[in-house]
C-alpha cells in the first residue's frame, strides 16, 4: 500500500489550470520564465524546485538556487518548507555573493592560482569604505564624493574585464581610483562582496575544470530574480550552460530597478532568446485588479500581454493636494488612511502601504506619523532595522523570547536550523554542540517579552553573535547593520523604548501601516498603496536624464502601482509627474 504523496504533486496540480505555469513546470531543459507581477512565479518556481528533487536529481548531487537579496532567500526557503524541502544537504539556497563565496572561490581559487587573500577575509562595509577613501586621496587628493563610490561601484560590476579595450577606454580617474583600491583591498588581506563575484566569474571563464566541477554537483542551477543580477552573474550562466550545466532562469525584465547596481533588464530578454533556451512568459495577474493592470501597463514601452485571472475592477485616483511633502504625508495618514479601513471593513492598517521614492521622503512621512500617533513599520536606509538574514533572525529570535516559545508559533528547532545556516564554516560536530548549547543556554536566559531591547541584544551579542560574525566571512555586511541596531536601543536613540516583544512584530503586525521606498516595496503585496510626492521634476527626478534612466524610473514607478491588490492613490503637489498623466490617459 503506498503512502500519501509528496506535497508537490497536490501543488502542481494548482498550477494545471494555468496554461504558462504548467509549461514552465513541464519544462526539461534551460528554461527562462518571464514573469510579471503577480503572476505566481515563486510558487511555480518551488514546486519545480521540489520536482526536480525527486525526479531528477538524485544524492550525492544538489540543486543551487541563487537570488538577488537575503529577503528573495527567505521568501523561497518558506514556500520551498511549506514543500517540505529543506534547503540542507540537498538543496543550496544563496544570494550570488554567498554562492561565489561558498561555492567558487573558497574550493577552487588557491587551486587555480586566483589572486585572492589567504586566508579569504571579506571586508565589512567600514573597511571597504575607508579604502576607497584611501585609495581616492592617493591618486586623485580629496574626499571622494558619494556619487564617485557609486558610479565606481556599477562600473566594476559592468566592465568586469581589466585587460579590455573598454576598461582602458573608460574615464581614468574612475579607473584609477578602483584599481588601486583593490590593490589595498589585497594588500589587507580582504576581497569585498563584487570582488568575490568578479573572482567566481574568472574562475568559470578561465578554467572549464571549475565548470565541470560545478555540474557534477549543481547539474541544475535555478537563478531567481535574474533581471537585478548583472553582467557578471549573466557571464557566469553562460560559462555554465557551455559547460552542460542546465539553467532555470526567472524574472521580469519591467521591473528591473537597480541600474545603479548595474542591472541590466536587457540580460534576461537575451537569455530567453538563447538557442536551446525555452521561454515560458506567465501572463496571469494574480494580485492587481484590471484598472490597475492597464495602467501599470501604459508605462511601459513594451508591455507584455498581462492580464487579472479574475476580472476585479480595482480603483486609482489621483490626488492634487497643492500641498508639500509634509502636508500630503498628513493628508493620506490622517484622512485617507481612515477613510480606507472605514470603506473595507476587512482591512487592517497592515494592508496599506506609503510608498515614497528615497530616504528624504521618508522621514517627513514618519514625522507625520509619529505626530498623529499611528503605529508604524518603516523599510528604507532611515530605520536601523534593516531586511538582513542576521536582523531576519534576530525579530524571530524575539518572537521566540517574547512568547513564541510557550505558543508556538515560532519553533527553537528552526531557531536553531537558521542559526546553522549563518554558520557554514563551524564543521566539527563537537564544535556545533558546543555552539548549540551556548545558543539555547542564552535564549533560555533571555525569555522575557518586556525586556527592553537593548538589554537583550547586549546579552545576545556577548553570548554568541559577536564570536559569529568574528568566524564568519560571509557575513561581513553584517557587522555595521548589527552596530546601527544595536547604537539606535541606547538612551535617545530610536529604538530606545523597544521591547523584545515590540522588536520581534517589526514589519508583521496588522496594527503597523507601511512605510517604504518604492525599491523595498518589490515583492510585497498590500490591499491598497499610497504614492506620494510625483510631482513634474521629482519623479522623474531632475537627475534622470538619460534614455536608460527615464526608463528605470518608469519600471520603479511600475513597480510601486503593481503592490497594489485593489486601490492605488497618487499624490502631487502642483504640476503632475509624466508617469501620472500616462496613468491618467490609460484610465
Amino acid at each position: 500500500m503506498s503512502g500519501p504523496a509528496p506535497a508537490y504533486v497536490a501543488a502542481a496540480e494548482d498550477l494545471r489550470g494555468n496554461y504558462d505555469q504548467w509549461a514552465a513546470y513541464e519544462a526539461t531543459g534551460n528554461c527562462a520564465i518571464l514573469a510579471g507581477p503577480g503572476s505566481g512565479k515563486t510558487k511555480t518556481i518551488t514546486v519545480k524546485i521540489a520536482r526536480l528533487l525527486a525526479q531528477d536529481v538524485h544524492r550525492p548531487r544538489r540543486i543551487a538556487c541563487i537570488t538577488y537579496s537575503n529577503t528573495c532567500v527567505g521568501e523561497l526557503r518558506s514556500r520551498l518548507n511549506r514543500l517540505g524541502i529543506d534547503d540542507g544537504d540537498r538543496l543550496v539556497l544563496s544570494t550570488v555573493h554567498s554562492f561565489c563565496l561558498t561555492e567558487l572561490v573558497l574550493p577552487y581559487a588557491s587551486m587555480a592560482g586566483l589572486d585572492v587573500p589567504e586566508p579569504l577575509v571579506v571586508a565589512s562595509p567600514a573597511q571597504a569604505r575607508k579604502l576607497f577613501a584611501d585609495a581616492y586621496r592617493s591618486k586623485l587628493g580629496g574626499n571622494a564624493p558619494s556619487w564617485f563610490r557609486t558610479a565606481s561601484d556599477k562600473l566594476r560590476r559592468t566592465v568586469p574585464d581589466r585587460d579590455s579595450d573598454e576598461w582602458h577606454g573608460w574615464s581614468g580617474r574612475e579607473t584609477t581610483v578602483i584599481e588601486a583600491y583593490e590593490a589595498l583591498l589585497l594588500d589587507n588581506g580582504l576581497i569585498d562582496f563584487d570582488g568575490l563575484v568578479l573572482a567566481g566569474l574568472a574562475l568559470v571563464e578561465k578554467h572549464e575544470w571549475v565548470c565541470r566541477a560545478i555540474r557534477a554537483k549543481y547539474p541544475v542551477v535555478v537563478i531567481d530574480e535574474y533581471q537585478d543580477l548583472g553582467l557578471p552573474l549573466h557571464r557566469i550562466v553562460l560559462a555554465l550552460i557551455r559547460a552542460g550545466v542546465r539553467i532555470i532562469a526567472v524574472g521580469d525584465p519591467d521591473q528591473s530597478i537597480y541600474g545603479f547596481t548595474g542591472a541590466k533588464p536587457a540580460l534576461l530578454r537575451a537569455l530567453a532568446r538563447m538557442r536551446g533556451m525555452e521561454a515560458v512568459t506567465l501572463k496571469l495577474n494574480y494580485r492587481c485588479a484590471d484598472s490597475i493592470i492597464a495602467a501599470s501597463k501604459s508605462l511601459l514601452s513594451q508591455p507584455s500581454d498581462f492580464r487579472s485571472h479574475d476580472g476585479r475592477q480595482g480603483e486609482i485616483r489621483i490626488h492634487r493636494l497643492k500641498r508639500n511633502l509634509q502636508g500630503q504625508a498628513e493628508y493620506a495618514l490622517g484622512q485617507l488612511v481612515p477613510a480606507l479601513l472605514k470603506a473595507n471593513t476587512g482591512w487592517t492598517p497592515g494592508d496599506i502601504a506609503l510608498l515614497y521614492r528615497s530616504l528624504n521622503e521618508g522621514s517627513p512621512i514618519a514625522q507625520a506619523a509619529d505626530r498623529l500617533g499611528m503605529r508604524y513599520f518603516r523599510l528604507d536606509n532611515g530605520s536601523p532595522i534593516k531586511r538582513t538574514r542576521l536582523t531576519e533572525w534576530l525579530t524571530m529570535a524575539a518572537r521566540w523570547c517574547a512568547g513564541g516559545w510557550e505558543q508556538g508559533d515560532v519553533q527553537l528547532s528552526q531557531l536553531l536550523k537558521e542559526w546553522r545556516r549563518l554558520r557554514p564554516s563551524l564543521r566539527s560536530e563537537p564544535d556545533r554542540l558546543a555552539e548549540r548549547k551556548r545558543l539555547v543556554s542564552a535564549l533560555y536566559k533571555l525569555r522575557a517579552n518586556a525586556m527592553l531591547l537593548r538589554k537583550w541584544l547586549k546579552s545576545l551579542r556577548d553570548a554568541v553573535l559577536d564570536a559569529l560574525l568574528h568566524a564568519e566571512p560571509g557575513l561581513a555586511d553584517e557587522v555595521d547593520n548589527l552596530e546601527d541596531l544595536s547604537a539606535a536601543t541606547l538612551p535617545g536613540g530610536a529604538l530606545a523604548a523597544f521591547t523584545v516583544e515590540i522588536f520581534g512584530n517589526q514589519g508583521r503586525s496588522p496594527d503597523q501601516i507601511n512605510l517604504m521606498t518604492l525599491h523595498s516595496s518589490k515583492g510585497l503585496e498590500f490591499q491598497a498603496v499610497i504614492m506620494m510626492g510625483l510631482e513634474a521634476g521629482v519623479f522623474p527626478s531632475g537627475y534622470d536624464k538619460t534614455e536608460e534612466q527615464l526608463e528605470e524610473a518608469k519600471r520603479l514607478f511600475y513597480v510601486g502601482v503593481t503592490r497594489a491588490k485593489t486601490q492605488v492613490h497618487l499624490m502631487f503637489d502642483s504640476d503632475e509627474s509624466p508617469l501620472i498623466t500616462a496613468i491618467r490617459e490609460a484610465a
